[in-house]
């Protein structure tokens, strides 16, 4: 452990003396930038193995640290510096910092929580850390035999501290956007409070920031309380997906102990078992896809480690801690075709990994981890995902994330230019045309996420399009018999054109909870670059509504595949005419399969979807 430690002391140092400083906002300055955790999420992931197609002051340990151009052993500003000692793994589980081993970030993703007990089945011997009462675990090597061996919680007591629903995450650098937000949940009775998450730290010269203003709903601050509120807010607004947010003043507890195949006590730890086998360790009953259709559970099996430990609730949780090479191997191939272009999937590799940096102290507050590995952070299925395409993907761009030069003043560093951790979302099927990120999320307009043609402007037919669809083209784009988009080089034909038809009872029937009555009229108002939606007009018999945002317009309608669609009336029916599968922003996953196809390198594709952003190793 002394090594590790002298390692961190040492690096902390080096990147101290290589970061600009960055002058911190007190909590609650500065503003959001829409891309709600639910929304980004929701169109950026997809299940199995197709391209994935959110006013009380702020609490102090919540403050964003800043960081400091003086080299010290351990800046407190330093993401990677002061970072957890591996002889307490609650200092581990519980800390908002990377760990860093092996020469890269150790991540802690969700695998299980809310159980009382679990199966799993080690390969090879395992090896067992019991933590006792006094933070030390020492080292127990058993002899694993096939069949499950047994995680059981015998005693668990809950945390101290508020619980909250979080409604939306906002740009830390949108105010007028979070004074949006706040007026909107408060014209639909819900009263809100904001506070700030996330913090700047710097890697390698590079600066990553991670804040966010999270939402909450205002409540009785119970755990009980903010689940009976959640379950509320989404059976109201289905387009929303609500998260628990939790402030602990005090950590979860509880006796932890694991059971051999006859049902012996092997070992027993006090919050926390540190539990290694060689060839990784099979988890059965993982539940997976929870608030989607395609919900359920599977045996996982994730490599490295995996902690038993104690959920905020007083249950048991099981936390895989992976190493980010390891982990984005995981990623990758469930979040794009495995068989696709080699270069596709190393564009794939490097957004995986800025995601990964991007989230890391900003999600899961009062959790014993740092991820989940679900649509709200980015789906992570364990070893089982990883094919032999798609680790050679993450082997050949080992380290690298995007980053691109921006003004200093967005992000309170002062004067100049520093190179920033773009926002590398991304999406299935852009259907011809990508879309800026404050069309789809609202928001200050992010320089690296502008809507860009995805075909070339001197295919025939194509040259009036090039400069952007928006409302005056929509409707011709979307009709165009045939798109010579690098997208539809690889996507089935039915995502990038598309039609739905709903009969008006079916509308009056989907749009019931807006309180319109019988509907007369839908019309868009407002459209981004690429002809998306921004908001839809409903007027009805009894009154007219306004339904903001592409997802809440998509979720509204049964999961439209987009927004970019025109609506118009075929007799008494309703038809929707359309063109993509997901938000549109950020990368189209299939356009970078089609490129890739046409001999484009993933530095090239990754550098058209991200305007002036390119990969960098920052290890």
């Amino acid at each position: 452990m002394t090594g590790r430690r002298s390692f961190l002391g040492w690096l902390g140092a080096a990147l101290a003396a290589c970061t600009r400083a960055i002058r911190p906002e007190p909590p609650g300055e500065g503003a959001d930038g829409t891309s709600p955790a639910t929304s980004q999420a929701d169109s950026a992931s997809a299940p199995a193995t197709s391209p994935s197609p959110s006013t009380s002051p702020s609490p102090s340990t919540l403050t964003s640290p800043s960081v400091s151009t003086t080299a010290q052993a351990e800046p407190s500003s330093d993401l990677f510096a002061g970072a957890p000692a591996a002889d307490d793994p609650l200092e581990l589980l519980y800390s908002r910092r990377l760990a860093f081993e092996e020469g890269q970030p150790l991540v802690t993703v969700r695998v299980a929580e809310g159980r009382s007990q679990m199966a799993i089945s080690p390969r090879g011997p395992l090896s067992v850390r019991a933590r006792a009462s006094d933070g030390t675990a020492p080292d127990l090597l058993l002899e694993a035999t096939e069949g499950a061996w047994t995680v059981r919680l015998a005693g668990g007591r809950a945390g101290v501290g508020a619980t909250w629903v979080l409604l939306e995450e906002l740009r830390f650098s949108d105010k007028a956007g979070l004074e949006r937000a706040r007026a909107e949940w408060g014209s639909r009775g819900v009263a809100t409070r904001a506070t700030t998450v996330g913090q700047v730290y710097g890697i390698a010269g590079h600066v990553v920031d991670t804040r966010r203003h999270a939402l909450l709903a205002d409540g009785d601050a119970t755990e009980s309380g903010a689940r009976a509120q959640a379950d509320t807010i989404a059976a109201r607004f289905p387009a929303v997906h609500p998260q628990l947010f939790r402030e602990l003043a005090s950590r979860p507890s509880g006796r932890i102990e694991l059971l051999d195949q006859s049902g012996a006590v092997r070992a027993v730890g006090e919050s926390a078992i540190e539990l290694r086998a060689p060839q990784g360790i099979s988890i059965a009953e993982v539940e997976f896809g929870m608030g989607y259709s395609f919900h359920g559970f599977e045996t996982r099996t994730y490599p490295g480690r995996v902690y038993a430990t104690v959920d905020p609730r007083g249950l048991l949780a099981l936390v895989a801690a992976v190493p980010m090479e390891r982990l984005v191997k995981g990623v990758v191939p469930s979040e794009i075709y495995a068989s696709a272009h080699a270069e596709a999937l190393k564009a794939q590799a490097v957004t995986a990994r800025g995601e990964v940096l991007a989230k890391v102290g900003a999600r899961h507050l009062g959790d014993p981890y740092l991820l989940c590995a679900e649509q709200h952070c980015q789906v992570y299925k364990g070893a089982g995902a990883e094919t032999r395409s798609t680790d050679a993907a993450v082997d050949a761009t080992r380290g690298e994330a995007l980053f691109a030069s921006v003004a200093g003043e967005p992000f309170g560093e002062g004067p100049g230019e520093v190179s920033r951790l773009v926002d590398s979302v991304y999406s299935a099927v852009c259907g011809g045309f990508t879309e800026d990120n404050d069309a789809v999320w609202g928001g200050p307009p992010d320089p690296s996420l502008r809507g860009r043609p995805d075909f070339d402007a001197r295919a025939p037919g194509m040259s009036a399009f090039a400069g952007g669809i928006g409302a005056a083209l929509v409707s011709r784009f979307v009709r165009l018999p045939s798109v010579p988009s690098y997208c539809a080089l690889a996507a089935p034909a039915a995502k990038v054109r598309w039609r739905r038809t709903f009969r008006q009872g079916e509308v009056d029937a989907l749009c019931a909870g807006l309180g319109v009555g019988r509907v007369r009229s839908m019309s868009v108002e407002g459209r981004g670059i690429s002809g998306r939606a921004r908001a839809l007009r409903v007027e009805g018999t009894a009154g007219v509504a306004r339904v903001g945002g592409e997802l809440a317009i998509r979720r509204l309608f049964r999961n439209l595949e987009s927004g970019m669609f025109v609506v118009e009336r075929a007799g008494s029916d309703w038809v929707f005419v359309g063109g993509g599968w997901g938000h549109g922003s950020g990368m189209c996953q299939t356009g970078a399969i089609g490129r890739a196809q046409r001999g484009w390198g993933y530095e090239d594709i990754l550098g058209w979807y991200y305007s002036g952003a390119r990969p960098e190793k920052i290890y």
